[in-house]
């Protein structure tokens, strides 16, 4: 099996497609995009620089991240390897360092973002869902190996609109807005496999009027939860951790783009002993930092200067590097 396929979904990106499919194009590679309806001349765009990146794009108005694609998917040429990508964002050469080091193990599922066709469509594929769809993949289907590497950042765009240009993408006025919302919650609760105990671990206590009777109607459609003791967005970071690999010593890559981060309220339910002792495996540093929203995590790095170079590439500015400090793990216990 030698042949790649790269595919996503896309709506309302007309300034951010032809990057994001530039940053990923390769000569070997087909690439597959399913639009879900656009209206903004997203469409037309892909058509016109379909024949510069290989590209072949279709057409499935109203379809969610995951049914997209699942189209996508399925019109990947037999016995490829698949790899997806957000076309809103931008990815960096580890991508496709990772892709050509997860092809060569030989292995039908390498990676999280990267399964063989025939073995992600014989485990069902992509389920329909808005949000937390790759969540819900990653912890039904699994992945042999996880190398902590920066691949991809988010294309910064001007916002438009009273909730900025994120949200007029997926809907218009408050109609759209109460809808887009309600399927959020929904599809958070079903992809992350959550029980009621969740909600109140993992979330603010003002977002539970909303998610608590969401819950009702999400338990009604099937929520999908795959370990009795870990909800999905628990366990994908469990078996990360399990499956961690040295991206320095792998692909190498520069130790700055090194990183493995994780919320503190999901290291505490895992067990902080362990974590430290995975991260220290690797060569990682496990610092306990506070994040800009005033959470914390547990970040796992070789040096402080890689928070700051994580910042900078993500425009997220995600850590304060000056309030990390040295995970103590006798202070967690």
């Amino acid at each position: 099996m030698s042949k790649l396929c790269l595919y996503g979904t896309v709506l309302n990106s007309a300034d951010t497609v032809e990057r994001s499919i530039r940053s990923v194009f390769r000569p070997d590679a087909d690439i597959v995009i399913t639009d879900g309806g656009s209206t903004d001349g997203t469409y037309e765009r892909l058509l016109e620089i379909s024949k510069d990146y290989n590209l072949r794009v279709y057409r499935a108005p109203g379809s969610s991240r995951g049914l997209g694609r699942q189209m996508a998917l399925m019109r990947c040429p037999e016995n490829s390897y698949t790899a997806h990508f957000d076309l809103d964002g931008e990815h960096n050469a580890y991508w496709h360092r990772l892709i050509d080091w997860g092809m060569a193990t030989g292995s039908p599922r390498p990676l999280p973002h990267l399964y063989s066709r025939e073995y992600l469509l014989s485990r069902g594929g992509w389920r329909d869902l808005n949000y937390a769809e790759d969540n819900e993949l990653w912890a039904r289907v699994g992945f042999d190996y996880y190398l902590p590497i920066v691949f991809s950042r988010q294309i910064k765009t001007v916002g438009t609109g009273l909730l900025g240009r994120e949200a007029s993408r997926y809907f218009q006025g408050i109609t759209g807005f109460a809808k887009r919302t309600l399927r959020t919650s929904l599809d958070l609760i079903r992809g992350f496999g959550l029980k009621p105990i969740d909600l109140i671990k993992l979330f603010d206590k003002s977002r539970l009027p909303l998610l608590l009777p969401a819950y009702i109607i999400a338990a009604l459609q099937g929520i999908y939860r795959y370990d009795k003791f870990l909800n999905n967005y628990e366990l994908n970071f469990y078996n990360s951790l399990k499956k961690l690999k040295d991206p320095v010593k792998e692909i190498k890559a520069d130790e700055q783009y090194v990183v493995f981060t994780i919320p503190y309220k999901v290291a505490y339910h895992i067990g902080v002993s362990w974590i430290d002792r995975r991260l220290r495996a690797i060569g990682l540093r496990p610092y306990k930092c506070r994040q800009m929203d005033g959470g914390e995590s547990i970040v796992g790095v070789r040096s402080l200067n890689a928070v700051e170079a994580i910042n900078d590439y993500l425009r997220f500015n995600l850590f304060e590097a000056q309030s990390c400090r040295p995970l103590d793990v006798a202070e967690e216990r």
